[in-house]
């Protein structure tokens, strides 16, 4: 066993007990085997969206400074804008900044006028993003990696190229998640007719320890949900358009 993999698997526990609820899963393959490469943008869209993120936030940052806290995220050149923003016209401000951005399709503004978030809220938000995306893997019913998990005061937004079904699976495991209020679906649709069929998500030959809060709900099928007791009440499922704007 070498070294790195010790020095690996020591963070992982670590950061299991600071969270301090954490229980096992098995998984296959390597932790970092768990979220299969398979994100389905093209090489030169991923980095559109990584410069067209950079360029947003750095002109949102010099306009507005302290007025906006902006979290900015891409997927297939579609923004969403989260965060907090001192009044009306910063919100509508940062929009605007965002659709007049180069290769940007469509903008969807989810920042609120309240006041900035805190640390603490901030952390909140991480862990459950963190919890919802392990639950993606115990539940199984789809590739975790082709869908983008963006949490803001625990509302969960859902990005991603999948099937109907992959978009309704991931929308049923985030709102089944303690401490999610409302589900926010901004995925962009796939003939699953015309999909190659998915990799192997469990790799028979090894298994690894993936640490993962007790708190998330248990993993329940669409039909089975209503009927889970031990299921927290679900959170709310929107779908919000996101039709090209420009």
């Amino acid at each position: 066993m070498s070294v790195r993999f010790i020095k690996f698997a020591a963070a992982g526990l670590l950061a299991c007990l600071l969270l301090n609820a954490c229980v096992p899963l098995v998984a296959g393959g390597m932790l970092t085997g768990a979220f299969i490469a398979a994100d389905r943008r093209t090489s030169g869209t991923l980095l559109e969206d990584k410069e067209i993120i950079l360029r947003i936030e750095n002109r949102i940052s010099a306009k507005y400074k302290d007025d906006a806290h902006i979290n900015v995220n891409s997927f297939n050149r579609i923004v969403l804008l989260t965060g907090e923003v001192k009044n009306d016209e910063v919100r509508t401000g940062v929009e605007q900044i965002a659709k007049a951005a180069e290769n940007v399709r469509s903008v969807v503004n989810e920042s609120a006028v309240v006041i900035t978030s805190s640390y603490a809220d901030r952390s909140r938000d991480t862990y459950l993003a963190e919890k919802i995306r392990a639950r993606y893997i115990t539940d199984g019913h789809f590739q975790a990696s082709v869908v983008s998990t963006v949490v803001e005061r625990q509302e969960v937004f859902l990005m991603g190229l999948v099937t109907p079904a992959e978009g309704e699976d991931a929308a049923r495991v985030a709102s089944y998640t303690s401490g999610v209020t409302r589900v926010v679906k901004l995925f962009e649709y796939l003939d699953p007719k015309k999909m190659p069929p998915p990799p192997a998500i469990q790799d028979s030959a090894t298994s690894a320890t993936v640490a993962v809060p007790a708190a998330s709900a248990p993993a329940v099928t669409s039909a089975q949900a209503p009927a889970q007791a031990a299921s927290p009440v679900p959170a709310p499922i929107v779908t919000t358009p996101v039709a090209p704007t420009k």
